[in-house]
């Protein structure tokens, strides 16, 4: 009696052993997102450059595997290539949604012609660049985004009580620099001088660059007080033109001073 429980129990725990295996078996055969699909991927994001249909229509394209199965990883992997992403999280919310959650790059200023610096203070390159942005414009040789930057966050300091704004700095093949300042900064686009008449090119060449930015923060206030006179023409005709003296360059290139460029504009004509 005692071996007919004893071979009744073996003969249980064998069909139970067999059972689990052909369940295995019959799991690796079946197409898990048949069973559980993703039907849904909600896209989530403060959006001001990115496009939320292109980005869920890219995530639709990659997508592969059911719920449990899709592969999260990967589609952050290549969300994170496409330049204005700067951060994705990705989960799953049950039964059939995938809540992505994306964190867009901020552009703090242009960098040569075709591309950006951002917060973080990374070169990215968009397809297309947008040119209307109120950004300052940095150029200089590939590789040196940081050195350029971190001059014009110098700049930021040392001309944050002037009237005047750094519009576009240049860092040249030489390592000399050179920047446009402007007092009206709304008719600037991606650095590029519009006809305000207020520009000013402003010349600090490649060495004792910090001494020499702090003597031109010094003589900016009178240099541009004082420069703008008004003369008026007059011949044997009748009518005058009136022109405006206005500081048009800067160059503080000189070991115990500096030099001016003065340029006049017409102003009327009768």
């Amino acid at each position: 009696m005692l071996r007919l429980k004893a071979a009744f129990k073996t003969s249980l725990m064998f069909s139970a052993v067999l059972a689990v295996i052909y369940s295995g078996f019959l799991i690796e055969q079946i197409e898990i997102p048949e069973i559980l699909p993703v039907e849904n991927i909600e896209v989530t994001g403060d959006f001001q450059f990115l496009d939320k249909s292109k980005i869920t229509a890219m995530l639709k394209q990659d997508l592969s595997g059911g719920f449990f199965t899709v592969d999260l990883a990967g589609l952050r992997d290549s969300l994170l290539l496409q330049p204005w992403i700067k951060e994705v999280s990705l989960r799953r919310k049950w039964p059939a949604s995938i809540n992505v959650f994306i964190k867009e790059k901020t552009p703090v200023a242009y960098w040569n012609k075709d591309a950006y610096i951002s917060e973080s203070g990374d070169v990215f390159k968009p397809e297309a660049r947008i040119n209307d942005l109120m950004l300052p414009a940095l150029s200089g040789p590939a590789g040196h985004h940081g050195d350029v930057w971190k001059f014009m966050n110098e700049l930021y300091s040392e001309m944050a009580l002037q009237e005047y704004q750094v519009i576009r700095l240049e860092l040249d093949d030489r390592r000399a620099w050179q920047m446009l300042i402007d007092s009206d900064v709304s008719y600037f686009t991606a650095g590029t001088k519009k006809d305000t008449g207020n520009g000013i090119i402003v010349k600090l060449g490649r060495f004792e660059t910090e001494k020499r930015l702090q003597r031109f923060v010094r003589i900016l206030p009178l240099l541009t007080a004082g420069t703008e006179v008004t003369e008026s023409h007059s011949g044997n005709q009748v009518g005058s033109i009136d022109s405006v003296k206005k500081v048009d360059v800067i160059d503080m290139r000189y070991p115990n001073g500096f030099a001016v460029q003065l340029s006049s504009r017409r102003m009327s004509e009768a």
